[in-house]
This record gives structure tokens, C-alpha cells and sequence, in this order.
């Protein structure tokens, strides 16, 4: 009968310990700090973007805003650029120096498209067919994915070229 008692007695200051718990982790992780990291990210995404000229051609980059850096710049004007950054630039990185954000945790490590000695070793079929059908069909690794079912084989084409202007001297 003791038991009973302490436990109807005991049960409330437990439960109103775990609700005091609850409240430290509450305020601990404050969401306010990534609400206001949200609002930032929004504006920016919901920023105008340069429209096409009357044409059908891409606005001289002279007449984008000064807000934009010069990467969005790039790939507003030039949809390969635009294409890269959506599917090659988390591994092989924003300028093709295999420094993605994924790139830390792969292994092999993504291949430096700004190398001048691989650049030279390479024909535009080759970069072609690594885009097109991906690591595997070359005997490269398996983590660089065919991105043919996704893109064109323009898109592809365009690629190539966009993968041929990272070169550096």
C-alpha cells in the first residue's frame, strides 16, 4: 500500500522533471537563428532573373544585376554552366578542381577537370561518353553516374565544351 502511495505521490515530480528537460532542449535549439537564415535564402532564390531578349538570345551580361556573382553570372548566360552546376559541380566542385562538397567523401576522388595534362589525354568522344553512360563505360568509377537519361545528347555536347573551358594553364 506504501508502494502506491509513493508512486501517485512520486509520479507528478517525475513528470514534471521531463517537462522541465524538454524545456532546456527547446531553448537550446532555438529554430530563430535558422528562421532568419531561411528568410536570407528565400529572397535570394526568389530574386528576378535575366529574361530573354526579345530574339530568343541570352542578355549580355552587362545587363545583369550587381548582386549576382560572377558564377551565377556564368550560368545564367551559358545553359551548360547551368546544367554543370546542377549536376557535376557537388563532386567535381563550382570550377572542376574536384572540390564538391561530396568530393571530401568519395572515394576515388572526383577527376580535376582543370588539370591541363588530363585535358590533353583526352578526346571530346571520351568526355562525351563519361557524361553520356557514366564512369563505368570507360572503366573509370562507378560514382561518376550516367547522366544520359537526363540530359540531351546536345546537353551532352554543350557538356564537353563547357568541361573543355575549365582548363587551366
Amino acid at each position: 500500500m506504501k508502494l502506491k502511495t509513493w508512486m501517485i505521490t512520486a509520479s507528478p515530480l517525475v513528470f514534471a522533471a521531463f517537462l522541465g528537460g524538454c524545456n532546456a532542449c527547446t531553448e537550446q535549439h532555438d529554430p530563430r537563428a535558422d528562421r532568419a537564415l531561411f528568410e536570407v535564402e528565400r529572397e535570394s532564390a526568389n530574386a528576378p532573373t535575366p529574361k530573354l531578349n526579345e530574339d530568343g538570345s541570352y542578355p549580355a551580361t552587362s545587363t545583369l544585376s550587381e548582386s549576382q556573382d560572377s558564377s551565377a553570372t556564368v550560368a545564367a548566360v551559358n545553359p551548360a554552366a547551368q546544367k554543370y552546376k546542377q549536376f557535376c559541380a557537388a563532386c567535381h566542385g563550382e570550377t572542376g578542381a574536384a572540390d564538391g562538397a561530396a568530393a571530401a567523401a568519395m572515394n576515388p576522388k572526383p577527376r580535376n577537370l582543370t588539370l591541363a595534362s588530363w585535358q590533353e589525354s583526352v578526346d571530346n568522344e571520351h568526355i562525351y561518353k563519361v557524361i553520356k553512360e557514366g564512369g563505368t563505360s570507360v572503366g573509370l568509377s562507378a560514382t561518376m553516374a550516367p547522366w544520359g537519361g537526363v540530359l540531351s545528347d546536345d546537353d551532352v555536347t554543350q557538356m564537353v565544351e563547357y568541361v573543355r573551358s575549365l582548363k587551366k594553364d
